[in-house]
This record gives structure tokens, C-alpha cells and sequence, in this order.
């Protein structure tokens, strides 16, 4: 298919930035409790979005939106806040790299759970050779930042299939006229879900913010604008948009772009193991991603 001008920026954006939201976060979480970061980020950048809606006077999301928003955005953003606590305890380039397997959990979750077509061989090698990369991460802590880091990479896994599963079911609304008041819906709810756990998790009222640093608030800014109100909307409008295999090429993108920034920022190692790793899983998000070419008669 050919891609529309929105489509590059949106791709740019989906590449780019929500690569060097892994590195925001470790700033972020440094003085601010990491739910907390969440719904910070989803509750302003989605009331942000309201207002932009309203400005735009869209027309109201029917019903069937409306359910498909309030399904899909807290699935998307817990799942966030899920990286944000385990980012605690990991390197962002590993954080990156685990969360890039996620077109392989959409497929076999897509192929189960939705009754979307069956994978091709080509596509299951990949998957499996994808896997096996991750499977190398969640071995061995050998770019943790703490002991709890192998139980962190499974939290990530979880991570990975409560986004695939968000992204799955807000597919399901196609094209509509009103992408930023779904946003700000989808964003909304899942905020509301972040905020339980923040009160029963995280004790807000009782936190001294007078030791919050300013890098961190900036850090939390740059989340609310580039994060949420650019790329997040990038990738929903993308996830409704564009054929699903050309979407899930940002998951070959941010990796490279978390590991990069972790590194020259935030002194992250850099292990052989580790490039095994992200080799082994760009190889067969490759395979899984990138179509075969078929030669004209």
C-alpha cells in the first residue's frame, strides 16, 4: 500500500520518540514513584487531548467507540506503568528490546483470541527465533541494575501481552472522525486504572515531593507531550490506518534507539550477550515483519 504524508510523520514519531521514551523514564522514576509518572503522563496529556478535540469540534464517538476506548486505553496504559516499575530495576535498552518482541505476542494473541488468519511458516520461524532472544534476556540479569531484574523481564513479557491485547481491540474501530477525543478517552480511562494503583500502592499523599528534581519533571513533561500526545496518538492512528506488518516495524526501531540513548546518557552496559540478544530478535522480528516479495508472472 502507499503511505499517506500522515503516515510518515506518524511512523517518524512511533520510531523515533517512543525510542527515547525508555531513557525518559529512568529520569522520571529517579525522584517520582513510577505509577505515579504513569498517571501523571496519560491523565494530563489525555485532558490535553480533550480540550484539542473539543477546539476541533469533533463529532461524538458512537457507542461502539466509546467501549472500544474504554477496553483498549487502560490495557495500553497499564501496561506502560508496568514498564515505568520495572525500569527500576533494568536498563531501558533491555526494558526496549523486551517490549520490541510485541508484534510476535500480537500475532499468536491475534491468532487465538481474535480468530485472525493463521501465521505462515515463515512468520512462525521468526517468531521463534524471536523468542528465543528474549528468552537469552530473561536468563540472566546481565544488564540489571538490581537483583529483581529477571523477575522484572517477566513482568515485561506480561507487559507485552496486555499491550498486544489493547492494540488488538482498539483495531477493531477502523477509520473514524474523531481520532483525538478517542485518544483522550483511551488515555483518560487508562489513567483512572493507573490511579488505583498508585493509592494502593504507592501512598502519594504520604510522598516527600519536595526531594522531586527537576530532571525528573522535565522528564515527565517530555513523556506528556512527545510521548503520549504525539507518539501515543501516532500509534493509535497508525494501529487503525495501516496494514498491521508495516505498524510493527517501530518494534525493529526503538530497541536500537533506547540502546543508544541508554548507553551515551545513562552509562547502561553494553554486554556481547546482550547484542546477541537483540540480534537474535531483530532476525526474527525480520522474518515476521517484512513481507516476501512475489515475482510477477
Amino acid at each position: 500500500m502507499r503511505l499517506s504524508k500522515t503516515a510518515y510523520f506518524a511512523f517518524i514519531a512511533v520510531y523515533l520518540i517512543w525510542g527515547s521514551t525508555y531513557l525518559a523514564i529512568k529520569y522520571a522514576i529517579e525522584s517520582i514513584p513510577p505509577w505515579t509518572v504513569g498517571t501523571l503522563r496519560y491523565s494530563i496529556a489525555g485532558f490535553l487531548m480533550l480540550l484539542f478535540a473539543l477546539s476541533k469540534r469533533e463529532p461524538r464517538l458512537t457507542s461502539a467507540q466509546i467501549k472500544i476506548a474504554l477496553l483498549s486505553g487502560p490495557c495500553l496504559v497499564v501496561a506502560n506503568g508496568l514498564v515505568c516499575v520495572v525500569e527500576q530495576w533494568i536498563a531501558s535498552g533491555v526494558a526496549a528490546l523486551v517490549i520490541g518482541a510485541m508484534p510476535i505476542w500480537i500475532l499468536f494473541i491475534g491468532w487465538f483470541f481474535f480468530k485472525q488468519t493463521k501465521p505462515d511458516a515463515r512468520k512462525l520461524i521468526g517468531a521463534l527465533i524471536g523468542l528465543m532472544g528474549v528468552a537469552l534476556i530473561a536468563s540472566g540479569s546481565f544488564t540489571s541494575l538490581d537483583p529483581k531484574a529477571n523477575f522484572g523481564t517477566v513482568i515485561l513479557i506480561g507487559s507485552s501481552w496486555l499491550w498486544a491485547v489493547g492494540t488488538l481491540v482498539q483495531r477493531g474501530v477502523g477509520p473514524i472522525s474523531s481520532p483525538f477525543l478517542f485518544s483522550a478517552l483511551q488515555m483518560l480511562a487508562g489513567a483512572a486504572v493507573n490511579a488505583l494503583f498508585v493509592f494502593g500502592l504507592e501512598s502519594p499523599l504520604s510522598h516527600d515531593w519536595s526531594q522531586v528534581t527537576s530532571v525528573s519533571l522535565l522528564a515527565v513533561g517530555y513523556l506528556i507531550v512527545f510521548g503520549s500526545l504525539i507518539a501515543f496518538t501516532a500509534y493509535g492512528w497508525l494501529s487503525r490506518n495501516v496494514e498491521p506488518h508495516l505498524v510493527s516495524t517501530y518494534a525493529l526501531v526503538n530497541p536500537i534507539v533506547a540502546v543508544a540513548l541508554g548507553s551515551l546518557f545513562y552509562s547502561e552496559p553494553i554486554t556481547v550477550k546482550f547484542v546477541f540478544s537483540t540480534l537474535l530478535v531483530a532476525a526474527g522480528l525480520a522474518l515476521f515483519v517484512f513481507k516476501k516479495k512475489r515475482h510477477a508472472p
